[in-house]
Parts: structure tokens; C-alpha cells; sequence
């Protein structure tokens, strides 16, 4: 009977302490993610994540589907998002222009090119279109006006490298709310150019849409550009972000993680601060000149 009674209250004592722990957790997490890939099966496509996060948080995890860049820096922002996933640009516009309270806790590692990436300009393979001067007249396309290397970075090299305006230079210029919208418009004939990235080629590869880079041409490739970040709103509980951390971490090391992260043309994660995006925050500056807009 005492020994009955001493679990007992040891086990109230441990559901206790998990409370207090767990005091100021949301009831329930929710994360987003920029729009990188058409809405379609989104959750699905999450769900291992999301699965895995809910199983090392204790509480529910939920994937919050944004149309666009914009509405993903207002929804965390106003706090009906915790976490989410940004390119650089949309990082630091989430913070400067939504005037979101957050912080960049960890960045991609890809299996391509490591806590970098690249952004793309590019053509059908057999196009004609290998040059700059060769898409001079055609359409082309960016992927969101808050997108780093949809549209910000190549923005940057036509007005201070290539020194040209795209909307006088190109036939057509347009946004196509996505990098997989870019890539498969170019990859199917219907965009003869645009701008991505190349984290974006290698998920359509993997996803079995495309065979891989060699499908097309590279009109230009930017200097690196640091891995684009996941963001936690600064007011979220220090021991919740604390078990965020570690739980991204440690995605790889599960079975589950390492298909889902290399679906995605991922290592894993790598931690990451604020600072890291501030290179990035001199590109914001150049491209708001009046010349480049």
C-alpha cells in the first residue's frame, strides 16, 4: 500500500514538474512555410515532420498553408504562426517590414552546396536561350517580390551588375508565386526564362518532375547566398525554444528525418542567429535604390 501510494505521488510530482516546464506553451504549434512548392499535398508532404515534432514537443503540431510570401510575415508576425521558414530576403522583410518579433534558429544544410545556396537564372535546355543577350525580348518570370532568389538577388545583378531593367529588357515580366511554378513553367516550354534556386531544382528532381539541373541552361548563377532559416517568435517560452532547437538538430538522426530532409536536397540543419542574414540586409538596401526599381 506505501509503495502504492509513494508512486503515486511520485508521478504526480513528474506530471507536475512537465507543467511547470511546459508553462506558456501554446496548446498547440504552428508552423509555415514561404510558398516553395505548388499547395497540393502540402500537409501530406509535411506530415513526417510535423509527426515528429509533435512526438519530441508532447503537443500538437500544425502546418499553417500561406498563398504567399507576404501572408506567411503577417500571420507570425500577429502570432498565429510560431516557427517558419524563410529565404533570407523574406526574413529580414518579415522583421523590417511586418514587423514580425522573431529570430532565425536554424538554416538548411544542403547536400549540394552545404549552409549556402545559389540563385538561378534559366532556360529550357535546346531553347536557343543560353545567354542573357539570347533572352533579350522573351518573357520572363520571378517568383515573389519577397523572394531572395526568386526575385531579389537577380534584381540586384540586372541593376548593379548587368545594368539593364527587366521590364524594358524582357517582352513580359511576371511573378509566378512559386520557385516549382518557375522551374516546371520553364522545364514545360511555358516560360521561356526565369529566376529560382537551386535547393528548388533538386526537390523537383527528387519528386520526379525533372531529371535535374541538365534539363536546363544557366544564364547566371549568384554568389553564394547563406542557407535560408527557420524563425521563432522571440516571445515563445525559453525552454520551448530550447526543445525546438534540438528537435530540428536532431531530424537527421531519424529514419523518418533523413528521407523527408533529403526529398528536400538536405543534410539536415545547422544552428543559426540573427546575424547571419545581415550580409543579406545590404542586398534589401541596393535593390530599394531608385535606379533599381
Amino acid at each position: 500500500m506505501k509503495r502504492r501510494l509513494l508512486l503515486a505521488i511520485l508521478l504526480a510530482g513528474l506530471a507536475g514538474l512537465a507543467l511547470a516546464q511546459r508553462a506558456g506553451w501554446p496548446r498547440e504549434l504552428v508552423i509555415a512555410e514561404v510558398p516553395i512548392e505548388s499547395a497540393a499535398d502540402y500537409t501530406a508532404r509535411y506530415k513526417p515532420f510535423t509527426d515528429y515534432l509533435q512526438a519530441r514537443l508532447g503537443i500538437p503540431v500544425r502546418l499553417f498553408l500561406a498563398t504567399d510570401y507576404t501572408a506567411v510575415q503577417i500571420a507570425q508576425a500577429q502570432g498565429q504562426v510560431h516557427v517558419a521558414f524563410y529565404g533570407p530576403g523574406s526574413y529580414v522583410d518579415a522583421i523590417e517590414k511586418a514587423k514580425a518579433p522573431i529570430e532565425a534558429f536554424v538554416k538548411e544544410d544542403s547536400i549540394r552546396s552545404g549552409l549556402v545556396y545559389h540563385s538561378l537564372i534559366i532556360s529550357k535546355k535546346g531553347s536557343g536561350i543560353r545567354t542573357l543577350q539570347d533572352a533579350r525580348g522573351k518573357d520572363f518570370a520571378f517568383v515573389d517580390p519577397k523572394s531572395t532568389s526568386g526575385y531579389k538577388v537577380p534584381t540586384a545583378f540586372f541593376c548593379l551588375e548587368a545594368k539593364i531593367k527587366p521590364r524594358e529588357f524582357f517582352r513580359r515580366v511576371t511573378f509566378a508565386g512559386t520557385h516549382e511554378n518557375v522551374i516546371l513553367g520553364v522545364y514545360n516550354g511555358t516560360i521561356p526564362v526565369g529566376a529560382t534556386w537551386d535547393t528548388g531544382i533538386a526537390i523537383a528532381a527528387n519528386k520526379g518532375q525533372i531529371k535535374g539541373l541538365e534539363d536546363f541552361e544557366v544564364i547566371w548563377r549568384s554568389d553564394p547566398i547563406a542557407a535560408s532559416p527557420w524563425a521563432w517568435r522571440t516571445d515563445l517560452p525559453q525552454d520551448l525554444r530550447e526543445a525546438l532547437r534540438r528537435a530540428f538538430l536532431e531530424f537527421k538522426d531519424t529514419p523518418e528525418g533523413k528521407r523527408w530532409l533529403e526529398a528536400r536536397g538536405l543534410k539536415g540543419f545547422a544552428p543559426a542567429s540573427d546575424k547571419d542574414y545581415d550580409p543579406f540586409r545590404k542586398v534589401n538596401d541596393a535593390i530599394k535604390r531608385p535606379e533599381c526599381q
